[in-house]
């Protein structure tokens, strides 16, 4: 970006900062060149952290300077109904802490489910003491299954999917949301998918990121008075342990070559499956100062398919 292009927006984000309650002194620490990172000072929980997307974006939160909680289920076998491929273990969970740590930022890690609204509670409690607070909240905890249609649909696998991907977002930010009111210029920004923008043929999987598209729009509109944007990032095929679920979460290459071939066809831009750090980057600007007026939107990491629908 040019010098005067990157000035221009770093202004607009420090006239926005006050506007959203934010100090400005703050203001200046966020947008300042050579100074603070942009998101130092602020507090992160990020759900389904120990790897993927979430993983992805709490690095990428780490690297502007907030310090980050991690929340995962980190229990491989702790849904029955989600079977192709392993959920997060414990070990995923301490890794994903050392990667966090790395960065230079404070880190918790808490293993919880946020089905569980108790469990939820208590992880927003141990934060708010552990780590001061709470800025931002980010929602990506997800499961799917590989056999997913009409003909094949199952209530367990409804059941789970729904109440992790939908009921658990809701669940997360409803825990959140005394300690963001309590931040000036709090951000929420839940996971969705490409396959909540357009039908797919993933009757369960789809339904629910819909869902979570229409949870993030009606959360906009309530917390916007507040102070509190609330945005969605939907990306496409993403190399994650849940994308390579037909082939258990680990393909072989032959397999991995397959999926990265049907990715390059559906893209427009010429690249095949997304590496989760372009999700990460994207909750980051979302995160950030530079969003301040940004709320109620969904930002598409598609490599262009989105060019394609009305999505």
């Amino acid at each position: 970006m040019p010098d005067i292009d990157r000035r221009s927006v770093l202004s607009t984000a420090a006239l926005a900062a006050p506007a959203l309650g934010l100090g400005i002194d703050q203001a200046a620490a966020q947008t300042s060149e050579g100074g603070a990172k942009p998101l130092a000072g602020k507090v992160a929980l990020v759900t389904g952290a120990a790897r993927g997307i979430g993983l992805a974006s709490a690095v990428q939160l780490a690297r502007q300077g907030a310090a980050v909680a991690l929340v995962d289920i980190a229990d491989p076998q702790a849904i029955p109904a989600i079977s192709d491929y392993p959920l997060a273990s414990p070990g995923d969970l301490s890794a994903a802490e050392e990667a966090i740590r790395a960065e230079g930022v404070d880190v918790l890690t808490m293993a919880a489910d946020v089905r569980d609204a108790a469990a939820m509670a208590q992880a927003v409690e141990d934060v708010t003491t552990g780590l001061g607070g709470i800025d931002i909240v980010v929602t990506a905890a997800g499961v799917n299954v590989t056999d997913d249609t009409v003909d094949s649909f199952d209530q367990a696998r409804w059941d789970a999917i729904m109440s992790v991907n939908v009921t658990g977002s809701l669940t997360t930010v409803l825990a959140a949301l005394p300690a963001l009111r309590e931040r000036p210029g709090a951000r929420v920004v839940l996971i969705s998918s490409r396959e909540g923008r357009v039908g797919t043929g993933s009757l369960i999987y789809s339904t629910s990121k819909w869902a979570v598209t229409g949870l993030m729009k009606n959360l906009a509109l309530e917390l916007g008075p507040q102070g509190i944007t609330v945005n969605a990032v939907a990306p496409a095929g993403v190399d994650t342990v849940l994308f390579h679920r037909s082939s258990g979460g680990q393909p072989n290459e032959e397999q991995r070559a397959q999926m990265e071939d049907r990715s390059r066809a559906s893209s427009v831009l010429p690249v095949g499956v997304l590496e989760p750090q372009a999700v990460g980057e994207a909750v980051a600007f979302l995160a950030g100062p530079g969003s301040a007026f940004i709320s109620g939107s969904t930002i598409d990491v598609q490599a262009g398919r989105t060019a394609l629908s009305l999505g």
